[in-house]
């Protein structure tokens, strides 16, 4: 038989074909080229995983980031986002390439105020004068403070809320200035907060800015956080539990024993009726001011160390039922304002400076069964009264008098 061969095929005599590069498979064309195919992915690979390790080149993109949350590689394909709307910080590179550089959104200074703050502010101080100047009362008592405004015939109203010396000034810059809420020139009780503030600094209120001795207590008077006065709370809530009294004291809501301190009652249209302020060391003097406090029933400062006259506005207070001023500093004649006052049930005036007579307003409203209580300095020297119905020797000892028993 003829043997038939080609270039590439040879048959073997049981007639199968025989690979004319060797026996087997691995050296067959077809797994060679795939041997090259496998060996060149993997140099990329390699290449690959050996271009990621490698440190990322600087670029001389002025938004490349250099690292953080995009990685430490490729990041400077991660630009930061910019505010289109706002002209961006210049950096280094150069003063006119503010457009170029990222704004800084974190770790801001506070911003400067904008004219248009300025000019809310300078509109609200406006307003604000307008409503409190007419409601302001110079004390007409000796005050060191308050000296180079008692001028007669002159109108120091403004210069006083000015002055920062006086309690007025204090009041008036913590409505304009520090006071956390927000009060506007019509609210129906901005001129209640500026007068309970008033009383706050008049009687010896000390706010946070206060001077602190090297012992880190303040000087003489009391604290805003002893009744949380001067709060963003509306005024009604400037009130705290009083620790005097004790366990039963302090749980006590509404009782007898209730001795909470701060404006303890107000009516259901937020207007204050009842305010107590004993026991807290009080020093300075009621302002005349009081008297603005038109729905006011009860006025308690007992054992405190206020000084000068009472304010004669007190009788203008027509709700007024009850007033305690005993244990203090005050000193001069009791004013004879007292006539209209035809809820006034219970006064308080013993251990003071008191002298002279006890006013005829007083003893009317004792005649009329109007007044109940009427405490005073009149056993013996130095008020004269005959219609008390307790009389005192402005020390510790008191006794009811001798006409007064058995009513």
């Amino acid at each position: 038989m003829t043997r038939v061969q080609s270039l590439d095929i040879d048959i073997e005599k049981n007639g199968k074909t025989r690979n004319p590069y060797g026996p087997g498979a691995k050296n067959s064309p077809t797994n060679t080229a795939r041997t090259y195919l496998m060996f060149t992915l993997a140099l990329f690979v390699i290449y690959g995983i050996g271009k990621m390790m490698l440190p990322a080149k600087k670029s001389n993109d002025p938004y490349a980031s250099t690292g953080g949350a995009a990685g430490s590689w490729g990041s400077e394909h991660h630009h930061p986002v910019v505010n289109s709307g706002i002209k961006a910080a210049t950096t280094n590179s150069g003063p006119n390439n503010d457009m170029d550089s990222p704004v800084k959104h974190y770790h801001e200074s506070p911003p400067q105020s904008s004219n248009g703050d300025i000019v809310a502010l300078e509109l609200k101080e406006t307003d604000f004068l307008m409503v409190l100047l007419p409601y302001v009362v110079i004390p007409s008592h000796s005050r060191p403070e308050y000296e180079k405004y008692q001028g007669e015939g002159t109108d120091f109203a403004e210069e006083v809320l000015y002055d920062k010396n006086t309690p007025h000034g204090m009041a008036f810059d913590f409505l304009l200035n520090r006071d956390t809420r927000p009060v506007n020139h019509d609210d129906p009780h901005l001129i209640q907060r500026f007068v309970l503030a008033l009383l706050f600094y008049a009687t010896g209120g000390r706010d946070e800015n206060a001077p602190v001795s090297e012992e880190g207590a303040r000087a003489s008077g009391w604290d805003f956080g002893t009744a949380h006065f001067l709060t963003g709370l509306h005024e009604c809530h400037w009130v705290k539990k009083s620790f005097d009294d004790g366990f039963w004291g302090i749980l006590s809501i509404q009782s007898d024993t209730d001795r909470r301190v701060g404006v303890t009652k107000c009516n259901a249209d937020m207007e204050v009726t009842e305010i107590r302020l004993a026991d807290l060391n009080l020093v300075g003097f009621i302002p005349e001011e009081i008297k603005w406090l038109n729905s006011l029933e009860s006025l308690d400062i007992q054992n405190n160390h206020l000084a000068g006259p009472i304010p004669k506005s007190l009788g203008e207070l027509d709700e007024l039922s009850y007033l305690s001023l005993d244990g203090n500093n005050f000193s001069g004649t009791i004013p004879d304002v007292f006539g209209n006052l035809q809820h006034l049930e219970r006064v308080y005036l013993n251990f003071n400076d008191f002298n002279g007579v006890m006013p005829k307003s007083l003893c009317t409203l004792r005649d009329d069964a109007v007044l109940k209580d009427l405490w005073s300095d009149c056993g013996g020297y130095p008020i004269t009264c005959t219609c008390c119905t307790v009389c005192c020797d402005m020390v510790a000892e008191c006794n009811e008098m001798d006409s007064q028993k058995g009513n």
